[in-house]
């Protein structure tokens, strides 16, 4: 394994142990810029995309199974935003905590991106096989970010139209 394939994962590993910690936590929502963080990581992923796709022959497997897993990031972003808790505390702030169900629909989620990814590998040419993997290690951070940006999307949707803030 490469240093920079290791470093992803230690990275998107970091990154899912705090998201995993913040789940379990009752937290306030910012309602007026909800999607920051999930910016960040985002162009933080695909930055690091474009640059290994200048420098790699990556298969189209390899970009089928990211998109793939893309869209599972997505879908159980959508069904960990149905079941997170949600309730205005007495400020009117709105809050969240997930729970143990959403914690392991992150670990099955995080599982089936790695098969995914593990199969785009498999399915590509030999000589392309290593860019594949690096590729699925690489879209890790764009994985999170886009499962995040589901939840959050599935849980302010869950809001009322009349209390969302102006």
């Amino acid at each position: 394994m490469s240093p920079q394939i290791v470093l992803n994962f230690l990275l998107a590993a970091a990154v899912l142990c705090w998201i995993l910690y913040r789940q379990l936590q009752p937290k306030p929502i910012r309602e007026r810029r909800p999607y920051s963080l999930m910016l960040i990581l985002g162009v933080l992923g695909l930055v690091q995309i474009v640059q290994l796709a200048g420098k790699a022959d990556i298969s189209a497997a390899g970009y089928t199974a990211l998109l793939i897993g893309l869209l599972t990031g997505a879908a159980f972003g959508w069904l960990r935003g149905r079941l997170v808790h949600l309730w205005r505390a007495e400020d009117g702030t709105l809050m969240r905590q997930g729970n143990w169900v959403t914690v392991l629909l992150w670990i099955v989620g995080i599982a089936i991106h790695l098969g995914i990814d593990w199969l785009g590998v498999r399915m590509s040419p030999p000589s392309q096989a290593a860019a594949a993997e690096t590729l699925g290690t690489t879209g890790i951070l764009l994985y999170l970010a886009v499962a995040l940006a589901a939840q959050r999307f599935s849980t302010l949707s869950r809001i009322p139209a009349a209390s969302r803030p102006r």
